[in-house]
């Protein structure tokens, strides 16, 4: 488990280092000059910022959850949160639910949004280049974030908390990820090399669409326990034949985003997956959550991290309720308990 403690390490590194490099609150004076700062975002690009900022688009959950958890959603112009979370919020939060949706199927309203008129616009780093300078040309500062690794998520944490000038609430939040993953690192220390669980990750294109090496999942996977079957392979959800997973053989199956497309049913009673020794020994689980991905770039998805721990080592890990946990998290850092929010394991 070096691996893992190196990781934490780091992590905590981040936090001591962005500690230092701002060391303002999470509130401005009303008197500060309207002028701009430059920052450089996680596309490498210097973009020059408003030095107070209050009003916020985030035009992918990543940057909208990032902004909840730095309790900046107050300046939100746009509902920020997308499908199965936005309905669950629209449930339980009024001014969430009056505000507009910039997503028209899966295509961004630019002149929606620049009637909004927002100063700043968190997008994530695939954003298309030609509708960031669509923005950029009207007046709207445009930061790439970037999460497919923790490192990279919390990088953008500190990003976004440099831009708003809530160094303190980005701290905290690092603090609480880490924390957890701390304590998953800790159980697991001494499972030997070939001990470990073997997982095929399913994604949301078909049951046999698989995550890689190149994407968060594997790294959640790493850091509970377990190995991906599917690592040596590169892309995002990559398609494998039936005979490659039967001859990975992986002991357990994890559906993750599947968007609906297909369930636990279809993969379970395929008769390609019969000699699949986590079909046959019912060990094919749907990833969490039914109101928002624990598996999707977001330091949130470190709730990902304890549930497949303790789904994979449930005697390690016998005296924690998820649901409890997750309850916790949710409601210190958007606002409303998962449970409340709908959500269900």
């Amino acid at each position: 488990m070096i691996i893992y403690r190196f990781r934490i390490r780091a992590l905590a590194a981040l936090i001591l280092l962005a500690a230092g490099s701002c060391l303002c609150g999470c509130t401005r004076s009303a008197d500060v000059p309207q002028e701009t700062v430059p920052v450089v975002d996680q596309l490498g690009r210097t973009v020059e910022v408003p030095r107070r900022i209050d009003r916020i688009a985030a035009l992918h959950h990543f940057g909208g959850k990032i902004v909840y958890a730095l309790r900046q959603q107050d300046k939100l112009v746009d509902q920020s949160l997308y499908s199965m979370e936005a309905l669950a919020m629209e449930r339980v939060d009024e001014r969430f639910a009056a505000l507009p949706k910039l997503l028209d199927g899966r295509e961004i309203s630019v002149e929606q949004m620049v009637s909004l008129k927002p100063q700043i616009a968190f997008v994530y780093a695939s954003f298309d280049r030609s509708e960031m300078k669509q923005l950029t040309n009207a007046g709207i500062s445009v930061v790439a974030v970037r999460g497919e690794t923790f490192e990279e998520s919390f990088e953008a944490v500190n990003l976004v908390a440099r831009v708003l000038g809530c160094q303190d609430a980005a701290d905290a939040y690092i603090q609480d990820c880490t924390a957890l993953l701390r304590l998953v690192d800790q159980r697991l220390t001494d499972i030997p090399p070939g001990g470990k669980a073997r997982v095929m990750f399913a994604g949301p294109k078909n049951i046999y669409s698989v995550a890689t090496g190149e994407m968060l999942q594997t790294e959640i996977l790493e850091l509970a326990g377990a190995v991906n079957v599917a690592k040596g392979l590169k892309g995002f959800w990559t398609d494998v034949s039936p005979e490659q997973v039967a001859l990975w053989n992986p002991d357990v199956i994890f559906i993750g985003s599947s968007l609906q497309t297909y369930g636990m049913d279809e993969m379970v009673r395929n008769s390609q997956f019969a000699t699949v020794a986590a079909i046959r020994n019912n060990r094919v689980y749907t990833f969490p959550s039914n109101i928002g991905w624990w598996d999707y770039p977001a330091p949130h998805c470190v709730l990902g991290v304890l549930w497949t721990a303790r789904t994979l080592y449930p005697e390690r890990f016998a005296d924690i309720d998820m649901v409890k946990t997750a309850d916790e998290f949710y409601a210190k850092y958007l606002g409303h308990s998962f449970t409340s929010m709908g959500g269900k394991l």
